[in-house]
């Protein structure tokens, strides 16, 4: 403002800045960020995926030193990836970019839900891992809140010592649901409680090297924890451990309803006599829907008259008293067990495994989807599902192929949306796996395509792309039951996971969806 001596208003003095180079600039960086997102994610899901089955024994044994070398292989690209979603995630989220897709939902389910995404990580550190959560339902972006608890997950297993374990808690404070992640790790300098919060801070230097840690993943729960409307912040006492909480505010209308779980459920007994593995495995069984019976020993098994309830045993070959195959010989003996399907999960396979009466072979340590592909399996019969997968990197493709094998899943490939059309049409899939960049008829055209025809307009669709996608469009992506999941922000394993979830929910390896279709 311009004023004279006497401060009546004369005028003002205006000031015009050209920003044609500034929006030439953001434009550079949204290209940019858009080949990052692409061209880096999908060889890296390539990748990691190989590497995953080398270091699983999926192309042979191979020596110590070769297994060392691919450990390290693994444990970087996994670095990589995570620094590539951090700073993809922090660029859209400064940007204005990201769209909270808001719901409503139960705060003890998201807590369920991250703690079985990380139950793996922490079992191979050594680390327990609770959950304790109050029936809250919250209005939320979902995903995002399993984003910052999986986060704070993450950093409280990296810093804690074997055989110490990890609370996660949600209760009601004051109007909002408080989130807790708490640990009994190393702690945190009172100094640092503040700016651990910020981009690329780190407690301790050394850490990005020995941990892996990118110094962003905080920053990016404070960002989504704020776009909440909630607060984040750290307690923490040095030797004793750390707990990190955050607010999301509840919602005022509770209009969720009780899940309804499955007219008949499944009965799986699990015989182990590892109580850290059975309490895993009832964990993983119990939240994919089924009933378990729990048993210590081969000898509690055997004596146990209600082992005849269960559908399915999951049985561990060394045990003391009674192995797994002195436990299995006498359930055949007996004419009410004689034909219940067993799974063998164990540490140590044996070589030979012909004429043994088994319904499944699963390894320890064992990923979730193994586990539970195998008890599909058992429970439906031998025909495969079909799973038609929809990708321009032959690569990928080979991965997920060879990945699926072992589950008995048949993999379909298609490089192109037209020869998608054409397949899904010919032989009708039990599930599609789809990218959205694809020569030709895109993603989205395969989608609009098959709702057209009507025909297949119901069938489950997992959105595997390297795109983050919107609200909009993944309304306009949805057939059936729809999950969508981003190339390197989930493991191989997860995908894994939620592939054969889903097509549980659908098919139980009985070819019933082909018939329906």
């Amino acid at each position: 403002p311009m004023r004279d001596e006497n401060g009546t208003l004369l005028g003002a003095v205006v000031t015009f800045r050209d920003i044609t180079e500034r929006r030439a600039v953001e434009r550079m960086k949204d290209e940019f960020v858009s080949v990052v997102s692409h061209e880096l994610r999908t060889p890296l899901t390539s990748i990691r995926g190989a590497l995953g089955l080398i270091a699983g024994g999926r192309v042979g044994e191979l020596p110590e030193r070769a297994r060392r070398m691919i450990d390290i292989a693994v444990s970087n690209t996994d670095r990589l990836v995570r620094l590539i979603n951090d700073i993809l995630d922090i660029e859209r989220m400064e940007s204005g970019r990201i769209t909270l897709t808001r719901q409503f939902c139960d705060a003890g389910d998201l807590i369920d839900e991250a703690v079985e995404m990380m139950l793996p990580l922490a079992f191979r550190a050594g680390i327990g891992l609770e959950a304790l959560a109050c029936d809250t339902t919250i209005f939320a972006d979902s995903d995002r809140i399993v984003q910052t608890i999986t986060n704070l997950i993450s950093n409280a297993i990296k810093f804690s010592e074997p055989s110490t374990r990890v609370l996660v808690t949600a209760t009601e404070v004051d109007g909002t649901v408080q989130f807790e992640v708490q640990d009994q790790g190393r702690g945190i300098p009172e100094s640092k409680l503040e700016s651990i919060f910020e981009r690329f801070q780190q407690v301790d230097a050394s850490d990005s090297r020995e941990k892996g840690g990118s110094g962003l993943g905080l920053a990016i729960c404070k960002s989504i924890v704020g776009q909440h409307g909630g607060k984040i912040w750290c307690e923490s006492e040095v030797g004793r451990g750390s707990s990190f909480r955050f607010t999301v505010p509840r919602a005022n209308v509770i209009t969720a309803t009780p899940a309804q779980l499955p007219a008949a459920r499944k009965t799986i007994a699990v015989c182990d006599d590892d109580a850290s593995i059975r309490e895993m495995l009832v964990w993983l069984l119990d939240r994919n829907g089924y009933r378990t019976l729990e048993f210590a020993s081969g000898l509690e098994l055997v004596a146990s008259s209600t082992v005849t309830e269960a559908d399915v045993v999951l049985l561990d070959l060394m045990m003391p008293g009674m192995d797994g195959f002195e436990v299995l010989a006498a359930l055949r003996a007996r004419p009410e067990t004689a034909n219940l399907p067993i799974v063998i999960v164990s540490g140590v396979l044996p070589a030979d495994r012909s004429g043994r009466d088994v319904a499944g072979w699963v390894q320890k340590p064992c990923d979730a989807s193994a586990l539970l592909g195998a008890v599909e399996r058992a429970l439906g019969g031998n025909a495969r599902a079909r799973v038609l997968f929809v990708d321009d990197d032959v690569d990928l493709a080979g991965v997920i192929s060879e990945s699926f094998q072992r589950l008995g899943i048949e993999i379909q490939h298609a490089t192109t949306g037209e020869q998608a059309i054409e397949l899904a049409l010919k032989l009708p899939p039990d599930l599609l796996v789809l990218d959205l960049i694809l020569p030709g008829v895109d993603g989205f055209g395969v989608v609009d395509c098959l709702k057209e025809r009507g025909l297949l307009q119901r069938i489950p669709l997992v959105v595997y792309s390297a795109v983050e996608t919107t609200a909009a469009q993944r309304e306009r992506l949805t057939l059936g039951p729809t999950e969508f999941l981003t190339k390197s922000r989930v493991s191989p394993e997860e995908f894994e996971r939620r592939v054969v979830q889903l097509l549980g929910a659908v098919v139980t390896f009985s070819g019933e969806m082909s018939d329906v279709a």
